[in-house]
C-alpha cells in the first residue's frame, strides 16, 4: 500500500496527512534515526490508526471523506482554521506518533499499571491511584491538544475571528 497524503482537497484514497519524505525531513531536523524495524510507510499507517481514533474539533467537510481531516468550524487560538488545509499540528503529531511507534512506545499499546504493593500469600495487588493503562507520548499530545475536542486554549467552536 502506497502512502497517499491528504492535502485538504479531499484526496481520493488518502491514508495519511504526510508523505514519507515529510517524515524523513521531520526526523532529520530533530536528528532522529529510525530503527529500521518498520518502513516509513508502515510507521505512518500505524500512526494513522492512532491519529484517526481521536476526537477532533469541528466537523468533517464531507460525510463520505476517508479521513478525519479536513474539517469545518475549527478555531485554533481563537482564529478560524480554513477547511481546505491540514494543520501543521496534526502533521507533527502524526510524525511524532510514527517516531514513538518506531521506538517501541506506541500510543495505542497498553502500558503496565504502576504497582505500589504486592502480597504473595493470598495474592493481593494494589495499583497507584490514577495509574494509566495506556502509554502516552507527551510530545504527540503537545502537538495535538489544540485540535482535540474539548482541549487547549481557544477550543470553543463558537468564538474567534475568521481570517
Amino acid at each position: 500500500m502506497a502512502i497517499v497524503a491528504e492535502d485538504g482537497s479531499l484526496v481520493t484514497g488518502a491514508n495519511s496527512y504526510v508523505t514519507e519524505a515529510e517524515l524523513a525531513a521531520y526526523n532529520s531536523a530533530r536528528n532522529i534515526t529510525l530503527s529500521g524495524t518498520y518502513t516509513a510507510e508502515q510507521l505512518l499507517i500505524m500512526a494513522m490508526d492512532y491519529i484517526e481514533s481521536l476526537s477532533y474539533k469541528g466537523l468533517k467537510v464531507n460525510s463520505t471523506q476517508a479521513l478525519q481531516w479536513p474539517r469545518v468550524d475549527v478555531y485554533i487560538d481563537g482564529y478560524y482554521f480554513e477547511s481546505d488545509e491540514i494543520p501543521n499540528q496534526l502533521k507533527n503529531g502524526l510524525m511524532q506518533a510514527a517516531v514513538a511507534i518506531d521506538a517501541g512506545n506506541s500510543p495505542q499499546q497498553v502500558a503496565p499499571r504502576k504497582t505500589i504493593r504486592e502480597k504473595v500469600g493470598e495474592l493481593e495487588v494494589e495499583y497507584a491511584t490514577g495509574s494509566s493503562s495506556v502509554a502516552i507520548d507527551t510530545k504527540i499530545k503537545s502537538f495535538l491538544y489544540k485540535l482535540l475536542a474539548g482541549g487547549g486554549y481557544g477550543s470553543a467552536n463558537t468564538v474567534g475571528t475568521k481570517g
